[in-house]
């Protein structure tokens, strides 16, 4: 996992004093910290830490409410509270949180839950770059299958020769098979509006 930058967000100065001198402990680094919701989501837009902290509890926005925000800053965030209560929990699901403790906060449980809550958020990262991926190779498959199929009827070929021939286009035009795909779609779209 490594060295972290990690926001930290809480009401009472003490908390934060104990969760700061645990983290720096162990060979992290605090950029920055808030005694409420408002200054946190502040402060996470300035310093892009790796990771919050937040207390449920804050005044302002509560910490599940700023855990949504951090959430589509793609900032994972781990919740302190003294609540253990289920409208807590349920809340929490729903915003993406990825480590819930509840308080008094020792070293040994805050350490392995924020190394638990990084790896787990690592791995959503890596399953949103998979479907990104996947998402945008079956868009480009779709964009060229239609070229294809726009090429045969014109050039009364098969398929497969159209296939060959957009390879073979691409490649003399220096440009991707999908770029040129898209340039026959339109190209295709712009005949068609002019016949009608």
């Amino acid at each position: 996992m490594g060295q972290l930058s990690i926001l930290i967000a809480d009401d009472e100065a003490l908390i934060r004093l104990d969760i700061k001198e645990m983290l720096q402990g162990a060979g992290h680094i605090v950029c920055a910290e808030a005694n409420n919701g408002l200054k946190a989501v502040e402060l996470a837009k300035a310093f892009a830490p790796d990771m919050a902290i937040l207390d449920v509890m804050m005044p302002g926005l509560d910490g599940l409410e700023v855990a949504k925000i951090l959430q589509s800053l793609n900032i994972p965030v781990l919740l302190l509270t003294a609540y253990s209560q289920s409208k807590f929990i349920n809340r929490a699901e729903k915003v993406s949180v990825y480590g819930y403790l509840v308080k008094p906060i020792t070293e040994r449980d805050l350490l392995p839950a924020i190394q638990i809550a990084y790896a787990r958020w690592r791995e959503m990262q890596d399953v949103r770059f998979r479907l990104e991926t996947t998402q945008q190779e079956l868009q480009s498959q779709k964009l060229i299958s239609r070229a294809k199929a726009i090429l045969a009827i014109r050039e009364r070929i098969t398929e497969y020769e159209a296939h060959q021939l957009l390879i073979h286009r691409a490649m003399d035009l220096r440009i991707t098979m999908v770029n040129l795909a898209e340039k026959i779609i339109k190209q295709d779209s712009k005949v068609l509006l002019e016949h009608e």
